[in-house]
């Protein structure tokens, strides 16, 4: 008998303990295996690349715009706003940072297009830009720390201030250059743009300019489905309201429902924005968001025409057409006049003061009529310093410009004075000196000419930009979101995070209670029998 088979029998007899078959492992315990290492790597990994492009704002081919950038540009405007008093809005400051990046991404698109092709930029502009920065911080060091200590500094830390320039120049170099490599670029396809007598015609009499207002029901940002269906509905039932009472009166006026219904709403809504009015004056094509633009240019809106709603980013628009400027119109020249004015102030918190203005503007009036000289009335008794060096006069200007002024004068007659005029905190007297009749622009007048074919240019400029972009973007790929840090969250999202749930849910039951059948009963009051009455029958 064989080995093997001496031992096969010793362990039929049990005398050998039996050899049990390893079990093969189960294909799903396989597959999780997988799972968990694929989502350990993926997390790992997407973690390293989230925290690699930390501060990127924007990353367009080779070049990455970082988010200190975009910062020290939103930074230069809320210091420059600062200067006015003025402070920026929260939903002002995001539509900013979003148009800096965006100039940042174009001019990044533009300046490897043009090394890419080797274009050269206009070198003569190049030095002096670059002479005009080295100036202005020498210039601003000087003011900062006085000049003696700044050269002593300078010459200290460079040796000369003729080799602070040199390194001030290895510095701003590749700054000054940037803009220009965008603009030789641009320059590139610009060259072949031109224009005939026919578009320039076409063009003068095209809509350039709509005057509008507008009743906008808001949404939130990220508005859900709900809350943009409600902003429909609402919008929907103030336009027929609207159109409603149009029907019924012919003296409908729009801005004083838009300002009722405004205050009606919100204050259902205790006093929350819900609705929103503007009078938004003429605008030009590009400066409203486009769906809005769209309607208001539609050649088919006509002036006093109520179009809605229409959904932008921002809500929903009800919109009165009020006005349309033909190219044409915006080179007329209203009618113009010149006076000389005697100007009294008064403190408008003082009804005293007031009165005293009006007293002796009036004394003036009627004094200067009957033969004093307007002039040495002005030298005399005049309160506005900015005339009063003049003679009084104001030189030319429109009804837009002064218009309780030029309202009072336009109808008189040469060397005719007025009664006293309310304009804003003071009292005016004003002495018509000279007419200028509106006159209506011509394409026979060369210097319009010119100025509407300049105009014509750079909006056919302006269209191609936007063509060229677009290209450059899709040849250079721009990317503005974060790939690794994306990922990261979804994995620990939507894998990670019921993982541990699971994990959580599957130790819980796992562990032993904590209250023992004793302490459950010790824990639960249980209110004593009360006592049998034996009177009551029971």
């Amino acid at each position: 008998m064989g080995r093997q088979s001496k031992i096969k029998k010793l362990r039929r007899e049990g005398k050998l303990p039996r050899v049990e078959k390893e079990k093969p492992t189960p294909l799903w315990v396989k597959i999780l295996i997988v799972i968990l290492i694929s989502v350990l790597v993926l997390g790992s990994a997407s973690a390293v690349w989230g925290y690699a492009e930390r501060n990127m704002a924007a990353k367009v081919g080779k070049e990455t715009i970082t988010i200190d950038q975009v910062n020290n540009e939103l930074n230069y405007y809320r210091d420059l706003y600062k200067q006015f008093n003025m402070t920026l809005t929260q939903q002002q400051e995001a539509q900013l940072k979003d148009n800096i990046l965006q100039s940042l991404i174009e001019e990044s698109l533009l300046v490897q297009y043009a090394k890419d092709h080797n274009l050269k930029i206009d070198e003569t502009q190049y030095k002096k830009n670059l002479e005009d920065q080295i100036n202005q911080t020498i210039e601003q060091g000087k003011k900062n720390n006085g000049e003696k200590t700044f050269l002593d500094f300078v010459t200290g830390q460079y040796g000369s201030l003729d080799a602070y320039k040199q390194y001030l120049e290895k510095i701003y170099g590749p700054y000054v250059e940037r803009p220009l490599l965008a603009q030789a670029a641009l320059d590139q396809k610009y060259k072949d743009i031109k224009v005939t007598d026919e578009e320039i015609k076409q063009y003068f009499n095209s809509i350039k300019e709509v005057s509008a207002e507008h009743i906008l029901v808001l949404l939130p940002d990220n508005p859900n489905k709900s809350q943009i269906n409600n902003a429909k509905k609402l919008a929907d039932e103030i336009l027929n309201e609207i159109n409603d009472l149009k029907a019924k009166d012919k003296n409908f006026n729009f801005a004083t429902f838009a300002q009722k219904k405004v205050k009606e709403i919100n204050d259902k809504n205790n006093g929350k924005e819900v609705l929103k009015y503007e009078n938004l004056g003429y605008f030009p094509k590009g400066q409203m968001v486009k769906e809005f633009e769209d309607a208001c240019f539609n050649p088919n809106a006509k002036v006093g025409d109520i179009i809605g709603p229409i959904k932008t980013q921002y809500g929903y628009h009800i919109i009165h057409i009020l006005g349309k400027k033909t190219v044409a119109e915006t080179y007329d020249q209203p009618e113009k006049v010149n006076v000389r004015i005697v100007q009294f102030n008064f403190d408008p918190k003082d009804a005293k003061s007031k009165e005293n203005a009006y007293t002796s503007a009036k004394s003036i009036s009627i004094q200067t009529r009957n033969g004093m000289s307007f002039i040495e009335a002005v030298k005399r008794f005049s309160q506005d310093e900015t005339t009063k060096s003049k003679n009084g006069e104001t030189g030319f200007f429109t009804k837009d410009e002064k218009p309780e002024i030029f309202s009072a004068v336009v109808n008189l007659k040469k060397g005719d004075i007025t009664d006293p005029i309310l304009v804003q905190n003071s009292y005016v007297v004003a002495q018509l000196i000279d007419k200028q009749p509106a006159k209506k622009a011509t394409l026979e007048d060369k210097d319009i000419y010119n100025k509407v074919k300049d105009e014509l240019i750079n909006n056919k400029k302006a269209e191609l930009k936007k063509q060229f972009i677009d290209e450059l973007k899709r040849k250079y790929h721009v990317r503005t979101t974060n790939p690794g840090r994306i990922l990261a969250n979804f994995l620990n999202k939507y894998l990670v995070t019921p993982f541990n749930n699971f994990n959580n849910w599957i130790s819980n039951l796992s562990k032993p209670s904590t209250t023992s059948p004793t302490n459950q009963q010790n824990s639960t009051t249980t209110q004593p029998l009360e006592p049998v009455n034996p009177s009551s029958g029971s």
